[in-house]
């Protein structure tokens, strides 16, 4: 027995789907991160921290499940009338998007936000990314991806 998410993304079209969306994704971000001086990507690599070095691969990676899982989920035909909302996902990405993955870049999403919202979210944006993780985990699981099947 294994996940259904598994299963799901040992269909060819599915993993591509989730490879091709944590590829837009991480691309993106960082283009954001960078404030568009594509130049910068280096020294943002550099001087990232650990913790956001693992945490925003995990948030890429999951993002790119998740957007999967919920194609495949709406391709499915429903069996009975669902009045619920899936709308974890969007959730995620837009707290992730605000978060600097580095101390000393500000995202493109903070330069609307007053300094002192700035300094708050450099200051947990470790948290933020928690909280976005959590949030995709959240939603991969409301679809029924981590059932046994």
């Amino acid at each position: 027995m294994t996940l259904k998410i598994i299963e799901i993304l040992k269909i060819p079209k599915y993993f591509i789907i989730a490879a091709v969306s944590a590829l837009l994704f991480t691309g993106v971000y960082i283009y954001s991160q960078v404030l568009g001086i594509i130049q910068n990507i280096d020294l943002w690599l550099s001087v990232i921290p650990w913790y956001n070095a693992v945490l925003f691969p995990t948030l890429v990676v999951l993002f790119g499940i998740a957007i999967s899982f919920q194609l495949y989920t709406r391709s499915q035909p429903k069996i009975c009338d669902i009045k619920k909302s899936t709308g974890a996902t969007s959730g995620a990405v837009a707290a992730g998007f605000f978060v600097a993955q580095c101390p000393a870049c500000a995202s493109l999403g903070t330069l609307l936000l007053p300094v002192s919202a700035v300094t708050a979210l450099v200051q947990f944006g470790w948290i933020i990314n928690l909280a976005s993780i959590g949030l995709l985990i959240f939603t991969i699981n409301y679809l029924g991806g981590f059932k046994q099947i």
